[in-house]
């Protein structure tokens, strides 16, 4: 077996288009990854989002374990939030794992990985890193400064949005590609800087052409046929092309004593739109209350939400660097800020009569739970289930009006999805939402025979491609079955997997089990080892991102639809 492992992390690689286009010659590497190793589909985390299944891949366990739930963590005891960091993983990673044990260990542009924690080795932290030059951007931060002088800069995010609203398609796409490159080249060149017992780099490019430009390789999409081809006939493509290449500099470059595993935390489909109308469809059943008692009120409210808005977003966009930092070192703007998000979404809430409620980043119904809630009005037991039941019933029958489809797949209590010591930081219900259409509306027939139509409450313009819940998992090299497919992955077991291969004990802890059956005869001789799992936690500090690394945060989040 071998000693060494390098993984290749594709955030949103999306199993089917990735068969396709490798059958039909496009993408010749990952044809040649499917034919000499083992392939198949990965099982996401419960809600196959990112902030829950990258640190599931780097811990082997399921979110309730490990603590994150969103990009945005709520605070317990408050209806406030903060921004998810390294320091709210729960669960010990696998870079920390091996280097405790003094393996040698890189890891590039995870997400979930900022203020980089300190391993044996090298982290450049995942793409809600504020910049190059911020503290904890690299561990050590010297890294940043080869980085600088090597390359002239760092893409953590590509900037795409504005020209996707601005229909600079070609603008866009330009950008996401000449940021995928620069990580690749910068992954080259750290690689080739010593002997690594695991190199892993994730890309998120994928994730935001796929976000974009999903209408242009989904014949089930409504727009398939409208989109303007003109410019490019598949974006998509083009960006898996780019990939591909990668992939195949990657596997010229590793020895034949190197596993690589070649992941993606989940795949690509249809935006449902569904979470845009969560907030007003818990309100038209009564269950969300608003202190907007006038529909004068509530249209001044709307304006002045919408004007917020737009105004932060110019700001951000266009004022100089300079005058950003001087309005944000100002106490009354900072108190701006911070009103902004609290007026618009938390406290036009009237919490005495509210009994489920949703925020505005990941829109899933939170209960009002007394003990739990600051101002919970909902009693534990009887009422509380009442409660969930009730959502779950109007939800589970709920269509989209233009269609007549169900607007949701399936609705889970959080605890059919999740387990662990942190499952009351997470929503009381999770929506899998029929992902074969865009939603036009949300209508349901309540209890009392009233038509409930949900308003959309998000602005979602740009996006069209979400998340589905299966991603791929590859191997290849020594010791691992060539043509297979593998069934049943689930991207908790990557990291005993990893663990397995480079001869180290599982910690007790993990949910996930190494993937034998993706390896030959000879090489799973050896039994799978177990040690109890250690209690190390990452570095804490009090503050991580500044004001003004706040507002550029925020704006990465809502460019993807995050809030």
């Amino acid at each position: 077996m071998g000693t060494k492992v390098f993984v290749f992390g594709i955030d949103a690689l999306t199993p089917s288009l990735v068969r396709q286009w490798a059958a039909e010659g496009h993408l010749s590497n990952f044809a040649r990854l499917i034919a000499e190793g083992c392939f198949g589909k990965m099982r996401s985390t419960g809600e196959f989002s990112s902030p829950q299944a990258w640190p599931s891949f780097m811990t082997g366990v399921n979110p309730g374990k490990h603590g994150i739930f969103s990009f945005l963590q709520r605070i317990p005891g408050t209806y406030r939030f903060h921004h998810s960091t390294s320091q709210d993983i729960k669960a010990e990673t696998i870079f920390s794992i091996l280097s405790r044990h003094n393996r040698t260990v890189a890891a590039l542009n995870f997400p979930c990985t900022y203020p980089a924690q300190p391993v044996n080795g090298i982290v450049v932290a995942g793409w809600l890193t504020p910049s190059l030059q911020a503290d904890g951007a690299t561990y050590p931060a010297s890294i940043a400064d080869q980085l600088q002088n090597c390359f002239g800069h760092y893409p953590f995010h590509a900037d795409t949005k504005r020209h996707i609203i601005a229909r600079h398609n070609q603008r866009a796409l330009t950008n996401l590609i000449d940021a995928l490159e620069t990580k690749i080249k910068v992954g080259q060149y750290l690689y080739d800087q010593q002997s690594w017992d695991l190199f892993a780099l994730a890309v998120v490019e994928t994730d935001a052409v796929q976000h974009y430009f999903w209408p242009y390789c989904d014949p089930r999409h409504p727009l398939y046929e409208q989109v303007d081809r003109s410019w490019c006939e598949n974006p998509v493509l083009v960006l898996y092309q780019q990939v591909d290449a990668a992939l195949g500099k990657f596997m010229e470059k590793i020895d034949d004593q190197t596993i690589l595993v070649v992941m993606s935390d989940h795949g690509g489909g249809i935006l449902n739109q569904g979470r845009a109308y969560m907030r007003s469809f818990l309100q038209e059943l009564g269950l969300l209350m608003v202190k907007r008692s006038t529909l004068t009120g509530s249209l001044i409210g709307s304006v002045r939400s919408r004007t917020r808005r737009f105004t932060e977003q110019i700001g951000h966009r266009w004022l100089p660097k300079g005058m950003k930092s001087s309005l944000l070192s100002n106490r009354l703007t900072r108190r701006w800020i911070e009103n902004y998000y609290a007026k618009s979404f938390i406290s036009q809430n009237d919490w005495s009569r509210t009994k489920a409620y949703s925020f505005y980043w990941e829109t899933q119904p939170w209960v009002n739970l007394a003990g739990r809630e600051p101002d919970g009005i909902v009693q534990p037991g009887e009422e509380y289930e009442q409660i969930r039941d009730y959502i779950i019933r109007m939800l589970s029958q709920a269509k989209d009006p233009a269609t007549g489809q169900r607007a949701v797949e399936r609705v889970f209590r959080r605890e059919e999805l999740y387990h662990g010591p942190y499952l009351e930081n997470f929503p009381d219900i999770a929506v899998w939402w029929n992902r074969n259409i865009p939603l036009s509306g949300l209508v349901v027939v309540d209890d009392s025979g009233k038509v409930i139509k949900a308003k959309k409450e998000m602005d979602m313009a740009g996006l069209y491609g979400g998340h589905s819940p299966e991603g791929v998992v590859s191997l290849w090299g020594p010791g691992i079955n060539s043509g297979q497919t593998l069934e049943g992955a689930r991207i908790e077991d990557l990291a005993p997997t990893i663990l397995y291969l480079l001869g180290h004990p599982v910690p007790d802890d993990m949910d996930g089990m190494p993937l034998l059956r993706a390896m030959t005869e000879d090489a799973t001789q050896r039994p799978v080892e177990y040690e109890e799992a250690s209690s190390q936690k990452p570095q804490t500090t009090e503050e991580v991102y500044s004001e003004e690394d706040e507002v550029a945060v925020k704006q990465r989040l809502r460019d993807l639809g995050y809030i």
